[in-house]
Parts: structure tokens; sequence; C-alpha cells
């Protein structure tokens, strides 16, 4: 991990593939305001949160695209957890957007 690096926490995940589920793979670039909105609340820049989505939709068997070589054990666990259950973890991404960051 690169100094000053920190490294992307399961509450962080669970909004962005929110996110990504939302957002068409042509949408995800720096200007999109959806992800502007997304980097500011987690205090990430607008490259990394735009890096994770594009990970995020790699991980996705109905997009004909290759994302980033750099998704992480946890990037993998929450896409499934999230996909075995769609009901359960957006009431669980509600809660997140509501919490204070750190």
């Amino acid at each position: 991990m690169k100094t000053g690096q920190r490294l992307w926490t399961r509450d962080e995940l669970l909004l962005t593939i929110n996110l990504s589920c939302k957002t068409p793979f042509g949408q995800i670039h720096k200007g999109n305001p959806a992800i502007i909105q997304l980097a500011g609340l987690l205090n990430r820049t607008l490259s990394s949160v735009t890096y994770k989505l594009v990970n995020f939709a790699s991980l996705d068997p109905n997009l004909d695209r290759v994302g980033m070589a750099n998704v992480s054990h946890l990037d993998r666990q929450v896409w499934r957890e999230f996909y075995a259950d769609w009901s359960g973890r957006a009431l669980e991404v509600s809660v997140c957007w509501r919490k204070p960051t750190t």
C-alpha cells in the first residue's frame, strides 16, 4: 500500500456498488455528478471512485467489458453478497448513506 493510501471499507464498497448498478458503463467518468457526489461523501478522489466502479464493472457477467486488474478480495466478496441478496444489501446501502463518514 502506498504512503497515505487508505483501504476501502465494506460500507464504502456497498455505496459504490450501488452506484455501479445505476450507472451505465459509458457514464463512468469523472464528470458524472453522481460520482462527484459519492467521492465527496466518501472523502475519496474522483479517480479512486471511478476506478472502483470500473473494477465492479469487470465483475459483472452481463457486461462485455474488461475492467481494471486490481479487483480486491473484498471487492469480490461485496459483489457476491450484493448480488446474492439485492433487497438486503439495498437496505444496508440506505443505512450507509445516513452514517457519518470518518
